[in-house]
C-alpha cells in the first residue's frame, strides 16, 4: 500500500459521516455512502486498510508451530 493510499484511507477513517454509515450500514446513509464508495478512492483505500488490519490480527491469532 502505497502512501496516497494510507493518507486517502486515514481522511475517510476520520470522517464523520463515513463512520457512521459503516456503523450503520442498514440506514439510508449507510446505503447511500456504500454506494458512493465504489468510486470514492478515500473510501476504497480505507477498506483495504481494514482488510489489512484484519488479516494481521488472524495472524496474531494463529499459533505458530514449534
Amino acid at each position: 500500500m502505497n502512501r496516497l493510499q494510507r493518507t486517502l484511507g486515514k481522511v475517510c477513517d476520520n470522517c464523520p459521516l463515513c463512520n457512521y454509515a459503516r456503523a450503520h450500514p442498514e440506514t439510508l446513509v449507510g446505503k447511500v455512502m456504500v454506494w458512493h464508495g465504489k468510486y470514492c478512492p478515500a473510501w476504497k483505500a480505507q477498506q483495504q486498510i481494514a482488510e489489512a488490519r484484519q488479516k494481521e490480527r488472524d495472524q496474531e491469532k494463529v499459533p505458530k508451530p514449534e
